[in-house]
């Protein structure tokens, strides 16, 4: 008889914001933004500060850390305050601590990202599941992205061509070929704040068309997810002045992962299929190649 799975940690504070963030996404003003920014470089001082002093510090008034506070779904400030005295208080830090030397940005970008894909697990076990289903039975699927995110969108669909044939990316230029979207199909569409007008508008054409959409985005509070089959909703705040796409991209590789387990036959027949293309068209390098040393140049 198998042991019992060892429990898992409790949520540390920094990951609790970062779920009750991804549910109220979509919700937050431009103040819960400031507020949200103020904590995440000040976590570990949460447990000192009143309402007043952390409105002080954000630039926002003493209410609005209040509203912030409940739209986050905590019963007041105090209540958030409180989650932070008794993290401290059991011994586990809160936030980064500044001792010592200040950590450069990529220690801050890898710790935050580490903190990032921890939740994945946590909060998206079962609407992966569903999306890799609605995948794996559709006729075509297509990946609709605009602007920064349409990069992750070119990555994911560049995984999924090889263990499935029909995988379209839709150009943001020239988005015609959605005209020919049918109910059997599927659409992964991915948008981050701020969010691509024309994505939008297309999610709104691809559900008149009934065919299936996933939606990957930042939060579930958004009022254009409503239509959308199922929502992968990750954490995308960092360090730095631009978002992470970091746990985007490891969803979409795990949804690619979970789709080719799903049928192993067809996946196979793709997978060879992709490899005698390549090898006939001279398309990758050889090992032997690759091996080769370094040709030296004249002196």
């Amino acid at each position: 008889m198998s042991a019992d799975p060892a429990p898992r940690p409790e949520l540390t504070l920094e990951q609790q914001l970062d779920v009750r963030v991804s549910d109220a996404r979509g919700r937050l003003s431009r103040n819960d933004e400031r507020i949200l920014a103020f904590l995440r470089e000040h976590l570990a001082e949460l447990a000192f500060h009143t309402a007043e002093s952390l409105a002080q510090g954000a630039g926002v008034s003493a209410a609005a850390v209040v509203r912030f506070s409940r739209r986050l779904g905590f019963a007041s400030f105090r209540e958030l305050r409180e989650r932070a005295r008794a993290e401290l208080q059991s011994g586990r830090e809160p936030g980064p601590v500044s001792a010592g030397a200040a950590p450069s940005t990529l220690e801050r970008k890898v710790q935050r990202d580490i903190a990032s894909l921890e939740l994945l697990a946590r909060m998206l076990e079962e609407p992966l599941a569903k999306a890799s289903a609605v995948i794996a039975g559709a006729d075509t699927t297509w990946f609709l992205a605009n602007r920064e995110t349409y990069g992750v969108a070119v990555y994911a669909q560049r995984l999924l061509h090889h263990v499935r044939g029909d995988v379209r990316l839709v150009d943001p230029s020239f988005p015609d070929p959605l005209r020919s979207i049918g109910a059997g199909d599927a659409v992964v569409a991915c948008t981050f704040r701020p969010y691509a007008r024309q994505t939008l508008a297309l999610i709104d054409h691809v559900r008149a068309a009934g065919a299936h959409l996933i939606l990957l985005t930042d939060g579930r509070g958004h009022g254009f997810i409503g239509s959308a089959d199922v929502v992968l909703a990750v954490p995308v705040e960092s360090p730095t002045m631009l978002l992470s796409f970091t746990p985007a991209v490891c969803v979409l590789e795990a949804l690619v992962a979970q789709v080719a387990m799903l049928d192993a036959d067809r996946t196979h027949d793709t997978l060879d299929a992709t490899a005698s293309f390549a090898a006939a068209q001279n398309l990758v390098v050889e090992r032997g190649l690759v091996n080769r040393p370094p040709v030296r140049r004249p002196e």
